[in-house]
């Protein structure tokens, strides 16, 4: 390392119209090497290749298995187009807990309110709620219909294993495709073999008519745990009306959540059950 800093400090001290043909040769030489010194750390890794579908499938099971409970703070951005074509775009604080695939909720920091916003996929059930705007809508999960928010759970697919909802699936390259049981839609997972994880899902109509685009980025270990999670969700969702409206999630902490039965209780109590709690205190 001294031997480079001080080839450094000729380099910037010659005088390059006076080098000799030699000197410029072993110039030419040095400057080589102090690029490749320099970038050899930053050049990509190459992936290798999933040697088929056991082995793609195996990789996604591996990493479902190795999720634990987590919760994390960061912010989410919202760009979306109304019914009338008005586009609007909002940018707040925002909290996630963790359980499962089919258990999380998310809240925003919204009008001085930390709750103003609140959604959770509750094992079957979703709800969710803006309070500035009176929205408060809650139902059943639904994967068998074209609308996306009929299953919200698909926010944490990166999460699940493909053998839950692939009929038949087939592997290309590094990108495993299914349809789904009870809908007949199309899903292409891109899998990423260097980390082991989905890095991107993408969501087709039977009619291969793009409705979602999911890409998981950032992975980063969990600190105290033996698991990686994205720390950058971003999601493109394709309204045939309205156009294409977007989120993304950028986390700057992801810890592991040791659950107790009533926080989790009190997360995942529905908007109208906390306000009749509220009225009766």
């Amino acid at each position: 390392m001294d031997n480079i800093k001080n080839l450094k400090f000729k380099i910037v001290n010659l005088k390059f119209a006076e080098l000799p043909a030699a000197k410029i040769f072993i110039f030419h030489f040095v400057i080589f090497y102090l690029f490749i010194a320099g970038c050899r750390n930053i050049q990509k890794q190459a992936c290798p290749a999933i040697a088929g579908l056991a082995e793609g499938k195996q990789i996604l099971a591996d990493y479902a298995a190795s999720i634990k409970p987590v919760k994390a703070t960061g912010e989410c951005s919202i760009n979306y187009v109304n019914e009338n074509g008005e586009k609007f775009g909002q940018s707040f604080p925002v909290r996630m807990w963790y359980l499962n695939p089919e258990k999380f909720c998310f809240y925003g920091d919204v009008a001085f309110d930390p709750q103003g916003i609140g959604f959770a996929a509750d094992e079957g059930r979703y709800w969710a709620y803006i309070k500035p705007m009176g929205v408060n809508v809650s139902g059943y999960v639904n994967a068998a219909e074209d609308n996306f928010f009929s299953n919200p759970s698909l926010l944490v697919d990166f999460v699940r294993c493909p053998e839950e909802d692939c009929d038949k699936p087939s592997l290309a390259k590094n990108i495993i495709i299914c349809r789904e049981q009870k809908s007949a839609r199309q899903k292409k997972i891109f899998i990423n073999s260097c980390d082991r994880v989905a890095e991107k899902i993408e969501y087709f109509t039977k009619a291969s008519r793009p409705v979602l685009v999911i890409k998981a980025e950032k992975y980063e270990k969990v600190e105290g745990g033996q698991f990686l999670f994205p720390h950058k969700l971003r999601y493109e969702y394709f309204d045939r009306k309205n156009g294409r409206n977007e989120m993304q999630l950028k986390f700057d902490s992801v810890k592991l959540w040791q659950p107790k039965e009533q926080q989790v209780k009190a997360l995942f109590r529905q908007p109208a059950e906390k306000l009749k709690t509220k009225s009766e205190k």
